[in-house]
């Protein structure tokens, strides 16, 4: 008899496993494209712009622990041939939308300097992130003393996924 009543506990323990509701993940930005930053008057003298991107990450439902990241990529600042150096992320922040249970814990260091491969520039820890969040991440874009006059364009690319 006992073998059978431990039978019986296990396939309730896996009823109520099978019930669980699974995380779900959605990742977009908010801030619309394309950004322009303000130009500077070249003078010599190496300058830099910052701008905010601000994207939306929405880690909802049971079952969420495995944490999230947002992952930028950025093509060379070039100008008629010129370029200047590759973008920085200086700073990144969160607020709360909706729903929010337990905040992102961020072990990303700033500065980061982007390049044509994806790196993390914000993340959620494991058991953190919990809720729907803005994410803002500050960008910089350098204008060397020896800047060429003109233009600069760069394309970023943002990303997000779950895990840290």
């Amino acid at each position: 008899m006992r073998g059978l009543r431990l039978l019986v506990v296990v396939v309730c323990a896996l009823a109520v496993v099978s019930g669980a509701t699974a995380a779900t993940f959605s990742y977009s930005v908010t801030t619309t494209s394309p950004v322009t930053v303000t130009g500077v008057t070249l003078t010599g003298v190496d300058q830099s712009q910052t701008f905010a991107v601000v994207s939306r990450v929405a880690y909802t439902n049971g079952g969420n622990t495995a944490g999230w990241k947002v992952q930028a990529s950025a093509t060379v600042p070039t100008s008629s041939g010129h370029t200047i150096p590759d973008l920085d992320v200086t700073a990144g922040n969160f607020a709360c939308v909706t729903g929010c249970t337990t905040n992102p814990t961020n072990s990303i260091t700033y500065p980061l300097t982007l390049g044509t491969t994806a790196q993390t520039i914000y993340n959620a820890a494991v058991n953190t992130g919990r809720g729907t969040f803005n994410v803002t991440n500050t960008f910089e874009m350098t204008y060397t003393a020896n800047a060429f006059p003109g233009t600069y364009s760069s394309t970023v690319t943002l990303t997000g996924s779950t895990g840290p």
